[in-house]
C-alpha cells in the first residue's frame, strides 16, 4: 500500500468509528483529522468535505451490504430460508462491521432532513425496496402477506435492528445466533401463516 492509500483508508476507518460512536453531526472535521493523524488539507484532498467523506463511507459499506442482502434474497419464494439468510446478513454485519451497522441503524431511524439522513436516504430506500420485493414475491405463494408487504419489510428491519441493539448494549453474541434467527423466523412466519 502506498502512503496515499494508507492515508485515505486511515481517514475512512477513523471517521467511520467516530460517526458510529458520536453521530455525524457531533463529529468535527478537526476531530477526524486529529484522530487520523493527518491535516485538514489532506482530508479535503481525498474527500472535499466532511459530507464528501461520509458519502464515501456510505457508498463503500452500504453498497456491499445491499449486494449481500440482494444475494440472500435470491430465493424469495422460500420465505423461511430467505428470512434466515437475510437475518444472517444483518447479524454478520453487526459482528464484522459494527461501526457501519451502528451508523446505518442510527440513520435509518432518523426523522428529518439533516445531512446524515439526506446522504443515507437513497440507501435506506434501496434496502427497503429489496426486502419489499422479497415479500411481494412471497405474497404470490403465501396469500396472507398480500397487501402487507411494506409492513413485513418494516417488521423485518425492526426485528433485525432490535436484536443488534441488544447485542450492542450487552456484548452478548447470543442475540445474533442462529437460534435467535430461528425463533424470530418462527414468530414471523406464525404471523404470516395465521
Amino acid at each position: 500500500m502506498t502512503e496515499s492509500t494508507d492515508n485515505r483508508q486511515k481517514i475512512l476507518s477513523t471517521a467511520l468509528a467516530l460517526f458510529a460512536k458520536k453521530g455525524y453531526d457531533a463529529v468535527s472535521t478537526a476531530e477526524i483529522t486529529q484522530a487520523a493523524g493527518i491535516t485538514k488539507p489532506t482530508m479535503y484532498y481525498y474527500f472535499g468535505s466532511k459530507e464528501g467523506l461520509f458519502s464515501e463511507i456510505l457508498n463503500i459499506h452500504y453498497n456491499r451490504f445491499l449486494e449481500d442482502i440482494q444475494n440472500a434474497a435470491s430465493l424469495p419464494e422460500d420465505i423461511a430460508l430467505t428470512f434466515f439468510r437475510l437475518m444472517r446478513v444483518y447479524f454478520d454485519y453487526a459482528l464484522s462491521n459494527t461501526d457501519f451497522m451502528m451508523c446505518k441503524m442510527s440513520n435509518f431511524n432518523r426523522i428529518g432532513e439533516d445531512t446524515s439522513y439526506r446522504l443515507s436516504k437513497e440507501y435506506i430506500e434501496k434496502e427497503s425496496e429489496i426486502l419489499t420485493n422479497v415479500f411481494n414475491i412471497a405474497a404470490m405463494h403465501v396469500g396472507n402477506i398480500k397487501g402487507k408487504e411494506i409492513l413485513c419489510t418494516t417488521a423485518f428491519i425492526g426485528t433485525a435492528h432490535a436484536a443488534i441493539s441488544a447485542y450492542l448494549h450487552t456484548g452478548d453474541k447470543d442475540f445474533l445466533s442462529d437460534e435467535i434467527i430461528y425463533r424470530f423466523r418462527q414468530q414471523f412466519l406464525y404471523g404470516i401463516y395465521s
